[in-house]
């Protein structure tokens, strides 16, 4: 298989899908090798219930994936 780097160096390679990630390794030969990466299985979120003022708030250990929280906030009417 060949491919072509564009003016941006950016090459497409047709078994990739988005966000895999390949780790780039250069010989001194001119080759490059790349390594797909497994993906880490993401941890479920735990989460404390604390009562500030009137409210009760969820609060996670960790910071809010951004695009997990659209996707819960799409869930509401």
């Amino acid at each position: 298989m060949t491919v072509t780097a564009d003016e941006k160096k950016r090459v497409i390679l047709p078994s990739a899908r988005p966000g895999d990630t390949f780790d780039v390794q250069l010989t001194g030969e001119g080759k490059v090798v790349l390594t797909r990466l497994e993906r880490a299985q993401p941890e479920p979120a735990q989460v404390t219930v604390e009562k500030r003022g009137r409210f009760s708030v969820g609060v996670l250990k960790r910071p809010i994936d951004e695009e997990a929280l659209k996707e819960a906030l799409a869930e509401f009417p």
